[in-house]
């Protein structure tokens, strides 16, 4: 073999971050080779993974192929005999790479109560893990007779009762300590689905997602807006891969800083190949505009400030459309906006005004586009400090035209009466009174692009 080469083999494929983290990771340990992508019809799968398997130095199989794999094989090592799947093939024998993937999350199970969503490959692993550590387990699946099925065999190997429920409703109102997700919802480009009800996320709860496209999904933004500690499949991922290249490659050496910084710089190669926009959105004064361009020039996407755009293609300002057609005049111009922007096929931050996200008909085109809204959240006194001596801000008058009292209590009334609306219509709320850089900084924590 002239060159050593690796695969991943699956269907359907479409994009895989797989290539470029093996191809690092070989990079940064000194290995030399290749990995490529094999797409390969469920028809031809039989014929396509025995030329594989003599063609490649190692081999990774993904859906559907982590159990039919196992018939080729000569034998499986003892943790992908236990879960009976089989992600990583070397010298004819599988191993199972997810659970080395799942252990490197770091999340604590002993003795805690675990609700587990889905009953697929992914949470059949976690749902061993987290029984063999001592948890109470619960499992949440579309599929029954899956979720019984997978919940008889771990009773019958642990010996303690495994629960499980058959809607989300059965789900509320109890306390878990620990909600792991298996399931694809949310992930890219479906960015919208969230597998459980925000209801049942609390503080101090840990949360994990094993979907890593976007970084941090829908699901982990709601987690942390309720104080959970939250994070996505991104380093599962890398985990995964790595312990497969340790199995082809055991004498390499393996550099714990470079791998670190690899893992770092996932996140922007997740963003430029999967464009996710992300809403902006807070009272007046907040930020919005000064925080999404400093975003923008972090994440390196466009940012758009939706009263600039509104500006420049209806040729007169804000104030001038609001003076002549009124707030509902201005209302129509900025949803027939947004929905223009939000069209466009291509990453951005989008920074609304004020009063957009409490319209119905833009909650409703945000919702359909599948973008995250980010809330930035500053008290009123805060507020009225950046506000107070500003110009052409219709809903606050400017300075000079009435008394500033008249003012400020016009301005507290909007306030108190949108906020609520705010933290109810947002993904995550980012407190906004510190400088823009550090805001900025703690958003990017949280959408996981912080490194």
């Amino acid at each position: 073999m002239s060159a050593i080469k690796y695969g991943l083999i699956g269907h359907p494929l479409g994009h895989s971050l797989s290539p470029y983290i093996h191809e690092r990771i070989m990079e940064a340990s000194g290995i030399s080779g290749r990995y490529e992508l094999y797409d390969v019809d469920p028809i031809h799968f039989d014929s396509e993974v025995k030329l594989l398997m003599r063609e490649l130095s190692g081999l990774n199989c993904t859906i559907p192929y982590k159990q039919s794999v196992i018939s080729f094989l000569d034998r499986l090592d003892e943790v992908a005999a236990k879960y009976m799947a089989v992600n990583t093939v070397s010298g004819g024998v599988g191993y199972n790479t997810d659970r080395d993937g799942f252990l490197s999350v770091g999340l604590h199970l002993s003795d805690k109560s675990v609700l587990l969503l889905g009953a697929g490959g992914v949470s059949r692993m976690m749902a061993f893990e987290a029984a063999e550590q001592g948890a109470a387990v619960t499992i949440l699946a579309r599929s029954m007779q899956k979720a019984v099925a997978l919940a008889t065999e771990l009773r019958a190997k642990y010996g303690k009762e495994i629960h499980v429920i058959s809607d989300i409703e059965e789900a509320q109102g109890q306390s878990y300590n620990v909600i792991l997700n298996g399931t694809p919802l949310g992930m890219w480009p479906f960015c919208g689905g969230v597998p459980i009800t925000p209801a049942i996320f609390c503080p101090r709860q840990q949360v994990f997602d094993t979907v890593y496209n976007p970084v941090s999904t829908r699901m982990v933004l709601q987690a942390k807006k309720h104080g959970a500690e939250a994070t996505g499949g991104l380093k599962m991922l890398f985990g995964q891969a790595l312990a497969a290249q340790k199995i082809w490659n055991p004498d390499a050496h393996y550099s714990t800083e470079r791998l670190q910084q690899i893992l770092a710089e996932l996140p922007a190669e997740v963003l430029s190949h999967s464009p996710v926009k992300y809403i902006m959105t807070g009272f007046m004064g907040a930020g919005k505009t000064t925080v999404s361009r400093e975003l923008g020039r972090q994440l390196h996407i466009p940012v758009i400030d939706l009263d600039e755009r509104i500006e420049k293609t209806r040729g007169c300002r804000v104030s001038d459309i609001f003076e002549r057609d009124g707030e509902a005049g201005f209302r129509k111009v900025e949803s027939s906006v947004l929905k223009e922007t939000l069209s466009e096929k291509q990453s951005a931050i989008i920074a609304l005004g004020g009063g957009a996200i409490l319209q119905e008909e833009n909650r409703a085109l945000i919702h359909r586009s599948e973008a995250m809204t980010i809330f930035l959240h500053a008290s009123m006194e805060c507020i009225w400090k950046r506000i107070r001596h500003a110009q052409g801000r219709p809903l606050a008058g400017d300075p000079g035209d009435e008394d500033e009292a008249s003012r400020f209590s016009k301005v507290a009334a909007l306030y108190e009466g949108r906020l609520p609306l705010y933290n109810k219509y947002c993904d995550i709320r980012i407190e906004a009174e510190k400088d823009f850089q550090t805001v900025a900084s703690e958003i990017m924590d949280a959408l996981g692009y912080g490194g």
